[in-house]
């Protein structure tokens, strides 16, 4: 390998860069996903913690963010691993881009990828790519070329292109599932704030109303006045967590939207990049089996 590759996947991918473990093509790795979202959650918190006592609008930040009996805490748990998932996806998606701008085949339009010149075009992509199996187009090539010896038919290789195509495919819709997941849960998480804050002020209200079913006086009257108003509590744990789920989940869902777009561009544009670069420019010489 040269000293000086064209590209090298430590240097692109988000997760190699940091040193953590990453997960294959634009899939990001659990643990990474996670720790990222660790770190979303700690400046979102920070931020608010900072500034709940510099003012009115900094301290209703806080109440929203870890009031409500702690429902809001677990939903932006959930939120911040979603962050972290599509911000790490959309970096990998770049980054496996990248290799669409390497040249690894001759601009000339004469030369063919045959039995004799597949292992030169694999020396080729090895010599200037560093870790070139991490990049999902050079992997198609790659297993692709390796196997030219045992093709029998130009069809087999443009069959193997789309076989792996369709693996890519499903490895890139398997890195949305633990999203799906979490916007899934984020409005279970509210509903069930719901269920509790009606529960806690249905509770209440029974007794705020005990004085007046007693027929007490103005002392009474005072206790229900109190009583109503940790009725309105309840109330605003039921609504406030399902408004905070359904924010949430339609801002994971808007941003995911933009992310699956990339990604599925790019599956799109390995596939045709593979196609004009190695099938369209097979040929199966007599000596290989033909």
């Amino acid at each position: 390998m040269n000293s000086k590759s064209l590209l090298r996947f430590k240097a692109v991918d988000p997760e190699a860069r940091l040193g953590l473990p990453t997960g294959k093509f634009s899939t990001p790795h659990p643990t990474t996903s996670f720790l990222g979202g660790c770190v979303v959650m700690g400046v979102i918190y920070g931020i608010a913690l900072l500034g709940r006592n510099t003012g009115e609008f900094g301290a209703e930040a806080w109440r929203y963010l870890a009031g409500y009996q702690g429902f809001p805490i677990i939903m932006m748990v959930l939120a911040s691993w979603s962050a972290s998932i599509l911000i790490i996806k959309g970096l990998k998606v770049r980054a496996q881009r990248r290799a669409l701008a390497i040249h690894i085949v001759p601009s000339d339009p004469k030369f063919a990828v045959t039995s004799s010149t597949a292992l030169k075009v694999v020396q080729v992509i090895e010599s200037a790519v560093e870790d070139s199996r991490s990049f999902m187009y050079f992997n198609r090539i790659i297993v692709a070329m390796r196997s030219m010896r045992n093709v029998g038919r130009i069809g087999d290789i443009d069959e193997m292109l789309q076989s792996a195509a369709g693996n890519d495919e499903a490895l890139a819709e398997s890195g949305y599932t633990l999203l799906k997941g979490f916007v899934w849960a984020i409005p279970v998480l509210g509903f069930i704030g719901t269920v509790v804050g009606l529960t806690q002020a249905m509770g209440k209200f029974k007794v705020a109303l005990d004085p007046v079913m007693n027929g007490g006086g103005s002392q009474d009257v005072q206790k229900v006045s109190q009583g109503l108003m940790q009725v309105l509590g309840g109330l605003d744990v039921a609504f406030v967590t399902t408004g905070e789920s359904l924010i949430l989940v339609f801002i994971i869902h808007i941003a995911s939207v933009f992310v699956r777009s990339a990604d599925e561009a790019l599956l799109d544009d390995t596939r045709e990049a593979a196609h004009e670069n190695i099938a369209a420019r097979v040929r199966i010489e007599p000596d290989s089996g033909a």
